[in-house]
């Protein structure tokens, strides 16, 4: 897949004269910028096939990074989705970018040419472009960072051959399964998903709960409630969930999520001597039979252990949540690690962002609120 990525930048056409100008109001433009960022269709799961994932490679941020010439598109392809949807190790990264950024110094050329022609670019028009070329290049140099994504709650699906080990009626299990999840989580940290590499964890917590300690005695959510990375019991209502038979077999999940961590950690603490885990998660305001219904819910919270704690980014975040009902590990504390450095190697950090659902989905947890894509931008911004 890289040598087809790098040959697709390749084949781009650059055109220096053209007397042609950006057709803002192209249905075709604009049918494809709708597609790729509606927060419903923003995913991979939604790429279906190669060709696909190179319209979200070349995908505009805004119009002002595709170029309407006569007989040709040309689309500055933009390096933020390689993260998301090709998984890639830095070294093939380094030679993607190296690319893009060639293809940068194309595109400035393009708009040096077209600006000084009589007939160039409106004035307004020719802003933009630059600006879009700016960032764009500052997005390429940007590709390749200390920073990995972890959301390990979005997830919603159950591998067929293990739903009849559930005790639940489908209804009821469908409920459990939307209800506890960090709905739509993946799309509201959509544009850092787009930013940094990242771990999604595609299966329901109610399959697989990756963010729970393995070893049962570890796992206080486990001696408690019978809910640890393989819960017993479900959640509306205290009753059993599941037979254990297959419970062997379903680790091999849990074990495959934590190896795509492991690997990105190492390969960041590699490349840049420490790593900086995001760990993604939102909240319901509904209290279930296990939690403290006596603990007032913030809108957000922050959690990280001591030992792993990024105080530059703790505090920035504080800061820049501050309009918010804030708190700070509580009702959720810590913040996930690989075992392998848990309490072992402060060059890897960690923090956790908790989000309310009121301030983004309905009272049902599953309909989007209309601040739903504002509020997708702004935490887009959280880390700079």
């Amino acid at each position: 897949m890289i040598e087809k990525i790098l040959q697709s930048i390749d084949n781009i056409t650059v055109i220096y004269e053209t007397t042609d100008t950006l057709k803002k109001d192209d249905k075709k433009l604009f049918d494809s910028f709708t597609k790729f960022n509606d927060p419903e269709l923003v995913g991979s799961e939604n790429i279906s096939n190669f060709e696909e994932i190179l319209q979200v490679l070349a995908r505009p941020l805004h119009f002002e990074n595709l170029f309407w010439f006569k007989e040709v598109i040309i689309f500055l392809c933009n390096p933020l989705k390689l993260n998301s949807l090709v998984n890639m190790n830095i070294e093939h990264k380094k030679r993607v970018q190296s690319k893009l950024l060639e293809l940068c110094v194309k595109m400035n050329d393009v708009y040096d040419v077209k600006i000084k022609e009589p007939n160039g670019w409106w004035h307004d028009e020719a802003g933009l472009i630059r600006s879009g070329l700016n960032k764009a290049k500052l997005s390429v140099e940007s590709m390749i960072n200390k920073y990995v994504l972890h959301i390990p709650h979005a997830g919603l699906k159950i591998p067929k051959e293990y739903i009849d080990d559930y005790f639940l009626t489908p209804k009821e299990l469908q409920h459990n399964v939307e209800q506890y999840a960090d709905n739509k989580s993946h799309k509201l940290y959509g544009e850092l998903v787009e930013k940094y590499d990242s771990v999604i964890n595609p299966y329901s917590r109610l399959f697989m709960d990756p963010e729970r300690f393995f070893d049962d005695e570890n796992e206080s959510m486990q001696l408690k409630h019978a809910l640890g990375w393989f819960y017993e019991n479900a959640i509306l209502e205290k009753k059993p969930l599941r037979s254990t038979k297959n419970k062997d077999k379903i680790a091999r999940y849990y074990h495959e999520h934590h190896k795509k961590l492991l690997d990105l950690v190492e390969e960041k603490l590699e490349e840049f001597g420490e790593c900086v885990i995001i760990d993604c998660h939102t909240f319901s305001n509904e209290r279930y039979w296990f939690h403290d219904k006596e603990v007032e819910l913030p809108n957000v919270c922050i959690g990280f252990d001591e030992f792993h704690k990024d105080k530059e980014l703790v505090s920035a975040l504080i800061k820049k949540f501050s309009d918010e009902a804030l708190s700070i590990n509580t009702p959720y504390a810590g913040s996930i690690v690989p075992n392998k450095f848990y309490l072992k190697d402060k060059r890897v950090k960690s923090v956790m962002i908790e989000i309310n659902k009121k301030l983004y989905l309905e009272d049902d947890n599953v309909t989007v609120k209309n601040q739903f894509i504002p509020y997708r931008s702004y935490l887009g911004q959280l880390i700079t």
